[in-house]
């Protein structure tokens, strides 16, 4: 590995969960890899988190990632947005599921992000409600209507649409085609992912990335093939492009816990910070790196320092094999 810290902070983008709290209940929520019982008990503090965005952006930081939880559910949340917007990061993203995606926040400032990651994974309130198991019928219609009202604004180009496949919940081709289809409709980008299994019974539900492929064709989509790599590498996010009625977007494959995953997830994975303001490398393991007291110390050289760590902990010791990330394997530095 040859990754000095102003390579990670050019090549890698910090993803930050600034809440655990989510206004959904998604039966393959990943949780970012945290415990089930980390949900919906902390909000980022907005002063450690402003100084986190200072020191990365002081040092070459290029993308930022806000995310949650959903993060449409921080108190503060469009003074952190503004915090992003004013500290010269280059590329900022934001995943939210997209119910509490109002007017008045995304003109707030959050229109002067990249990019939007809105995440339904159906447009039927039937299926919907069958991934968001506590979802209610007014917060899937006020997701819709939020969905709408952004394609039909200027930043439609800045919306993208998630998809994560559940056999036999939300993998029929009426229901993909739909999500195709709103897509094309608004200019969206869409993203078709198999999601990654949080507990052994979910293996079942994990479709083939090559059936996905292939169903996707078969509905239309122009495979362009995978037109390069994702952050130099192929194994740990394949990625393949396709164009759909002139509009593009892609399918990945997230493949935690594949032996060449494991060996590529240093060279693609974000840097990932919990609300805790824990460095949490691999989400299949518990391995942590702690920033707050480097936080309340105001001691950027620490921060930094334990970003090359957790960089190091991915190329040395990733989760190898962890097929589920409820399997935690709990790993020793060497």
């Amino acid at each position: 590995m040859n990754l000095d810290l102003a390579q990670i902070l050019k090549e890698f983008p910090l993803r930050v969960s600034i809440t655990d709290y989510c206004n959904a209940d998604c039966i393959f929520c990943s949780n970012e890899g945290l415990a089930e019982e980390s949900r919906n008990t902390k909000h980022m503090d907005t002063d450690s988190l402003f100084f986190l965005i200072d020191v990365a952006a002081e040092n070459g930081l290029r993308q930022i990632s806000l995310t949650g939880g959903d993060p449409t559910l921080h108190p503060k949340r469009k003074d952190i947005v503004g915090r992003v917007n004013s500290s010269g990061i280059p590329v900022k993203f934001f995943h939210t599921n997209g119910i509490a995606l109002d007017q008045d926040f995304v003109d707030g400032g959050l229109d002067q992000f990249t990019k939007i990651a809105i995440s339904p994974h159906a447009f039927e309130y039937d299926t919907w409600s069958k991934i968001n198991v506590k979802g209610t019928m007014p917060q899937f219609e006020q997701m819709m209507e939020n969905i709408h009202r952004l394609g039909k604004s200027g930043l439609k180009d800045k919306v993208e649409i998630k998809h994560v496949y559940v056999n036999g919940i939300n993998s029929a081709d009426r229901l993909v085609r739909q999500t195709l289809d709103i897509c094309a409709e608004y200019g969206f980008k869409f993203k078709f992912l198999n999601f990654e299994p949080i507990r052994k019974e979910d293996v079942k539900l994990v479709p083939r990335f090559d059936d996905i492929v292939s169903q996707l064709e078969s509905l239309g989509c122009v495979n362009l093939g995978t037109q390069g790599t994702f952050r130099g590498q192929k194994d740990y996010l394949p990625i393949v492009w396709f164009e759909y009625k002139g509009n593009k977007g892609v399918a990945i494959e997230i493949g935690c816990g594949q032996e060449g995953a494991c060996r590529s997830c240093y060279k693609a994975n974000e840097i990932y910070v919990t609300p805790s303001l824990e460095l949490k490398p691999c989400h299949a393991s518990d391995w942590s790196i702690p920033l707050i007291s480097h936080i309340v110390n105001r001691n950027a050289s620490g921060i930094l320092e334990g970003i090359v760590k957790s960089r190091e902990f991915l190329y040395t010791q990733p989760g190898k094999n962890a097929k589920f990330w409820n399997d935690h394997v709990k790993l020793e530095r060497q």
